[in-house]
């Protein structure tokens, strides 16, 4: 992943350094993503009919923040880089019995809580085509491939024998992907804001800010 970080920092620095001597050809697109998939089709569905937990919740948000930048290489193409960051997991209380650092049950009843959560980071090299172009508009579909990275964390309070705290790196599949179209409104020469529709490495809508140098 460090090689990702290098990588993606010296295209950065590059095109920010040739946008210097180029007006109007660097964008930079701050934004929020909606949904958090895990939060929204997983987490968030607990029906609350399962016998001895109590006050299930999703742990993160339902948004997704990230970035972007892009050089316009021409009229029509640009390259940049796509990053994007979020949260999800659940939560849920549940009752026990009381049990010795050993594992051994001392008797009576405690209440557990118990929650895992996954951060999830995604850095992707990204290609736009933009088909239409005005003053004011500007409107574009793109392709993004990059590398994902997965942070899981199980945690129970007080520590309980069939819950042990675990702390787990890496994605099953460490590859992020993202097809998109999307349009882009100025509101000054430099200043406006943009949303995007696209399928894969983050929220189906992403829309946020946009800045251009």
């Amino acid at each position: 992943m460090k090689k990702i970080y290098v990588l993606i920092f010296a295209v950065i620095g590059g095109m920010s350094a040739h946008a210097q001597m180029m007006q109007g050809s660097f964008s930079i697109d701050p934004y929020v993503g909606v949904p958090n998939w895990a939060n929204s089709l997983l987490y968030n569905q607990y029906d609350g009919e399962e016998q001895n937990v109590q006050e299930y919740r999703a742990v993160g948000s339902m948004l997704s923040y990230g970035g972007r930048f892009e050089y316009m290489m021409s009229d029509k193409v640009g390259v940049g880089a796509d990053v994007n960051y979020e949260v999800s997991g659940f939560a849920f209380k549940f009752q026990d019995q009381v049990y010795a650092a050993d594992g051994s049950g001392l008797g009576g009843l405690t209440t557990y809580e118990a929650q895992y959560t996954a951060k999830k980071l995604r850095a992707m090299l990204r290609l736009n085509y933009h088909f239409v172009q005005s003053e004011k508009v500007d409107m574009y579909s793109a392709f993004a491939g990059g590398y994902k990275s997965v942070n899981r964390t199980w945690e129970t309070n007080p520590s309980h024998p069939d819950y042990q705290d675990a702390n787990a790196n890496g994605a099953l599949i460490p590859v992020a992907l993202r097809i998109a179209i999307g349009a882009k409104v100025y509101f000054t020469q430099n200043i406006g804001a943009h949303i995007e529709l696209g399928a894969f490495g983050g929220g189906l809508l992403q829309a946020g800010l946009s800045v251009k140098f």
